[in-house]
Formats: structure tokens, sequence, C-alpha cells
């Protein structure tokens, strides 16, 4: 399927992860754009600061309507420097594959619609997916992600960041590689770099079942804004 194919946990843990997840955490991932007709996972993602010691828990469901649409839900909690998790939001979102099966460099467009609670603006999105085919087994993802603020206290412009990804693959289901996440700020006055946050760090991933894959991360500070460290855990289980 796409970019989250291979990462989900049973449907037990997704009860689980309705009670956790942290804002101040990166559970994002570079996702891509290829959609396998067919594909139903589940994933549970945590994110951890160790310097803040804030966590963030992340699940997600997804589903492929045919070879180039999929739709998947997300529910995201937090807890903030070991208080209790709490309620952080719910997530609606639309992968549309554009390219052919076959293409070395496949695009396609993902269209995100965020709701939170006690007075929070949600979102609307609309993210441009990018993957490469260097060589037979090196591949590399650039995302390009907006997102614009709805109802009470809503942030002015609109809201960018950048992803990328460089993987090398390996045989069963292995890889490893470099990533790179850039929240670069909102177009209505966009900061320099230090006010901006990147992070930049490796990730590798394995499968160790048929039917199970695990992803691991750690993402580094490279900007003054920017948390110093993220880790990250990923548990993906198809269906």
């Amino acid at each position: 399927m796409f970019v989250a194919r291979r990462a989900a946990v049973p449907a037990g843990a997704l009860i689980f992860m309705l009670a956790s997840t942290a804002s101040g955490q990166n559970t994002g991932g570079v996702f891509g754009p290829v959609v396998n007709d067919g594909h139903r996972s589940a994933q549970f993602r945590i994110a951890y600061d160790p310097d803040s010691e804030d966590f963030a828990n992340r699940s997600h469901y997804q589903h492929s309507l045919d070879g180039r649409l999929m739709w998947r839900a997300i529910v995201q909690a937090r807890d903030p420097g070991g208080a209790d998790f709490q309620f952080d939001f719910v997530q609606g979102e639309l992968f549309w594959q554009l390219t052919p099966d076959d293409s070395r460099w496949q695009r396609g467009l993902r269209f995100d619609v965020r709701l939170r609670d006690s007075d929070r603006p949600g979102t609307i999105g609309v993210n441009w997916m990018n993957q490469f085919e260097l060589a037979p087994e090196v591949r590399a993802r650039a995302n390009l992600l907006t997102a614009v603020d709805i109802g009470q206290n809503g942030r002015d412009g609109v809201q960018l960041q950048f992803r990328g990804q460089l993987a090398r693959l390996m045989g069963g289901s292995r890889q490893f590689g470099l990533e790179l996440f850039s929240a670069i700020g909102s177009t209505s006055d966009i900061p320099g770099f230090n006010q901006q946050r990147h992070q930049l760090g490796p990730f590798f991933s394995f499968s160790p079942g048929k039917r199970l894959n695990i992803y691991t991360s750690a993402l580094f500070g490279v900007s003054d804004s920017a948390p110093d460290t993220n880790l990250g855990i990923w548990f993906t289980a198809a269906m």
C-alpha cells in the first residue's frame, strides 16, 4: 500500500492508543504516495523526549479503496512531563496515488482534516508526496505539507512543513536510512532558521513476523527551537 503499509498493531493495541500521545513529540512520518489495492493495517506509534520526559502515543487504521485511493483514521493522546495521558486530536486522511505503479518517480496527494478540543483550532491540509527509485535498493521520499487553521484561536497564514527520507532497502523487509523533519512556520511571517524546528536522524525497520513490522528512529535537533532528542517506535500489523 503506501508508506505506512507495514506498520500496524493488533486491535487490542488500538484501544490502548486511544488513551495516549504527546503533541510536543514528533509522531509523524515521511509518508509515501504508493497505494496497494486490498491493503488494511493498524499501527501504533510512540514518541519520547528524554529531556522533557514527554510521551506521545498515536493509533492508526488505514484501508485502501482501490489501487489509487486509501483512507486513514488517527487518534493521538499525550503525556506532558509525566502527567496523565490526555486527548490531543483526531484526524482523517485520504491518500491519492497519481502515477502508474511502475513509475520510478511516484507522486500523490494527501488530504487531511484534524480536530481538537479545549478551544484549540483544527486544521485542514493538502500534502504533496514524492517517492524516487534512485537504484534497485535505494529509495528517496520528499513531502511538502500545508495546513490552515480552522475554528477558534487559529493562526494566520498557511503552515508549512518539509519531510525527507533516504532509505537503503535490504532483504527480509529490513531498511535503514536518514530522515529530515522541518517545521518551517506560517506563510504570514516565516521565521529564521533557528526559530524553525528542524530535526535529523537515522531510522531502522524490520519485520519479525509475516504480518508485523517494527520501525525505530532517533531524531536530533539541528535548530535552536527544535527538541534536542526525539525517540520513536512504531508497530504495524497487516490485517
